[in-house]
């Protein structure tokens, strides 16, 4: 190959990798500036975050006061709950299978479940026990709301069409 043809396409493909390089830059940046359509009126899976989200700032920050505390006690159990869950559930293959000691390992989980889920609804009615009346109500209605999954694209807007 000659040496112009040589530096003549090495200049093509630094040019065509800028191009691109801009391309997806530039992207990026747009992308980034927009909220994405997603979360544009999505409220979000956990009714608990929305329902205080609802309520006046100093209201909030009444809630986030007790929040480390509950946390540091109960995070822990709920962390451990969950792994003997687990660690019992990847176990079903061991041989020889109990089936009793498994039981028994998941209802201890599940009990340990329950006692953090009694000490989280303690917790929200003794909250709404401090706020003014208008504000329980804000309160109440938003953790009654079930909690909204993120709309699907119908078939076919992504380009994809239905699967066979």
């Amino acid at each position: 190959m000659s040496r112009p043809l040589l530096l003549g396409a090495l200049f093509v493909s630094l040019a065509l990798n800028v191009f691109i390089g801009g391309a997806f830059v530039g992207a990026h940046l747009a992308k980034s500036k927009e909220p994405p359509a997603a979360v544009a009126g999505f409220r979000g899976r956990n009714p608990l975050v929305q329902a205080v989200r609802a309520l006046p700032p100093e209201s909030q920050a009444a809630w986030r006061e007790g929040g480390r505390a509950f946390a540091q006690t109960y995070g822990p159990k709920a962390r451990e709950a969950r792994k003997l869950a687990r660690e019992t559930m990847r176990g079903f293959g061991d041989e020889p299978f109990d089936k009793d000691a498994a039981l028994a390992a998941l209802a201890k989980a599940r009990a340990a479940e329950h006692e953090n889920r009694m000490a989280m609804d303690r917790r929200i009615v003794e909250f709404a026990a401090t706020l003014p009346r208008d504000q329980r109500k804000v309160f109440g209605e938003a953790l009654a709301r079930p909690p909204q999954r993120p709309m699907r694209p119908p078939a076919g807007s992504d380009g994809e069409g239905e699967r066979n």
